[in-house]
């Protein structure tokens, strides 16, 4: 971003009521969130792929302790639990 860009932007945001200023806040946490539920959405959709079964049957099979403890079910289990905290944070 160029810097005349970013001080005519730091000069509006200065300018916004403090109405406006929590309405700016709420959008890009909606945006941010919403780029976040994306990202894990594509990490778990590679390994249903990679594994043939979809998070939500992988998440209990896991959690039972059905599918052992390699490194990408670890990591499966992560990307399926914050997405869950994520769309929680998001409701």
């Amino acid at each position: 971003m160029n810097q005349k860009l970013v001080e005519s932007l730091a000069q509006i945001i200065r300018s916004l009521s403090d109405e406006e200023r929590q309405w700016l806040e709420r959008e890009i946490q909606k945006s941010s969130i919403s780029t976040q539920v994306d990202d894990l959405k594509h990490r778990l959709k590679e390994f249903e792929e990679k594994y043939q079964m979809p998070s939500e049957h992988f998440h209990q099979r896991f959690q039972a302790g059905e599918l052992g403890d390699m490194m990408d079910f670890f990591e499966w289990n992560a990307y399926y639990e914050m997405l869950a905290a994520t769309q929680v944070k998001a409701s």
